[in-house]
This record gives C-alpha cells, sequence and structure tokens, in this order.
C-alpha cells in the first residue's frame, strides 16, 4: 500500500508519513510489518497523556516555545517565526534580508506565495508581541 493510500484512512497526517519515510523509519510502498506499526500508532495518534508525557520532558520554556510554533508546518516558516521573536525591541529585520537567509540555509528559492507567507508570520509575532505589552499584571 502507498503512503498516499493509507493516509487517505489514517489519523496520522499525510505529511507526517512522509516525513516519516524521509527519515527512512518507513518505506513506500509500505511493508505489512510497517502497516501493523502505524495502526497501532493510529490507536494513540492525539491521546492526551501521551502528548502530556512526551511534552513533559521538555522545559516549560521549550513547551511555550514549541506550543507557539506548533501550528506552523514547515522548518523554514518556523525558522522566520524565531528570527522575528528573538529579535530586540527596537531593531528590525528588512525581509529582503530574511529571504535571503532562507534561501541560503534551507537550498530554495522562495517565490511570491512563500514571501506572503512571511509578510503573515511576521504579523502574527507582532500581534503577539503587542497584546503580551498589553496584558494587564493579574491576567
Amino acid at each position: 500500500m502507498q503512503i498516499d493510500e493509507y493516509a487517505k484512512s489514517s489519523p496520522i497526517p499525510k505529511r507526517i508519513l512522509r516525513y516519516m519515510n524521509r527519515i527512512d523509519l518507513i518505506e513506500d510502498p509500505l511493508l505489512t510489518d510497517e502497516i501493523v506499526a502505524l495502526q497501532f500508532l493510529s490507536q494513540i495518534w492525539g491521546n492526551r497523556e501521551i502528548i502530556r508525557a512526551q511534552l513533559n520532558r521538555l522545559s516549560m520554556k521549550s513547551r511555550l516555545n514549541f506550543l507557539k510554533t506548533a501550528p506552523i508546518p514547515t522548518k523554514w516558516e518556523r525558522y522566520a517565526y524565531s528570527r522575528f521573536s528573538n529579535l530586540e525591541p527596537g531593531k528590525s529585520l528588512p525581509m529582503e534580508t530574511l529571504v535571503e537567509e532562507i534561501q541560503v540555509t534551507f537550498c530554495f528559492v522562495l517565490k511570491k506565495q512563500h514571501i506572503s507567507r512571511l509578510y503573515k508570520i511576521r504579523n502574527r509575532v507582532q500581534v503577539a508581541r503587542h497584546r503580551k505589552k498589553n496584558k494587564p499584571a493579574n491576567g
């Protein structure tokens, strides 16, 4: 069975199955024993107790950083989020500089849609900073 075909009936996202294939945990097409292992993994996928145990291994700071970037699907987008988040107050990061950094670091040319995504990420960081700054002391 192909990964794409298996993903249609599995709670495990295709992106994760592809990642598992890239790091040589599973083959494409899937072998019989891999299907059995994935069926087991499907049963525990998203289980709160298991997720809690995994997150407990991280420091509080690491957990919070992880949660902030959890919805961001790609490494280059998480990189951009971190670059914007780690800027000192009053400093700026020109978009051209960030685009060049990403292209060199991740070895691909950003298209118009990628650059548009960078602007959305920058805005997201700015909104988070604004909310944190204006958060009431008791809240």
